[in-house]
């Protein structure tokens, strides 16, 4: 139902109509289909609609760059983000939606951030070699 609201304020915005009971059918069906090869529940990609609404993407080649982006993050920034909590991450996420007009307030956040997290993985680092050599 929740999938179904933000399908409307989108569809409000773009002056689509929007039949609701097509769209549980079809989330139903996908997940449907999904389970028969173990798949993972399908949810609308809300998040990702709204970064694409506010920056004003018009075609798919937006979603090409964001699956690039997804792809170079999971093979070589994964082990930076090993040992940090989820509570972090998604607070991070967070942030970054509530923020809107004040993105130097959210550099700022992130700069400390990413400077916790790289002195203690250059840390541990450090700590690792000294103790080899």
């Amino acid at each position: 139902m929740i999938e179904l609201n933000n399908i409307q304020s989108f569809a409000m915005f773009k002056n689509y109509n929007i039949v609701g009971n097509n769209e549980m059918i079809a989330f139903g069906m996908m997940n449907i289909v999904g389970s028969l090869t173990s798949c993972y529940l399908i949810t609308g990609p809300f998040s990702r609609s709204a970064v694409n609404f506010n920056v004003g993407c018009k075609t798919i080649v937006s979603n090409i760059v964001m699956a690039i982006a997804v792809m170079f993050t999971l093979l070589f920034l994964t082990p930076l983000f090993y040992y940090t909590p989820l509570v972090v991450l998604s607070s991070i996420i967070m942030v970054a939606m509530r923020v809107g007009g004040k993105q130097i307030r959210f550099l700022v956040c992130m700069s400390a951030y990413l400077g916790a997290v790289f002195s203690k993985y250059i840390y541990y680092c450090g700590n690792y070699v000294h103790l080899k050599m």
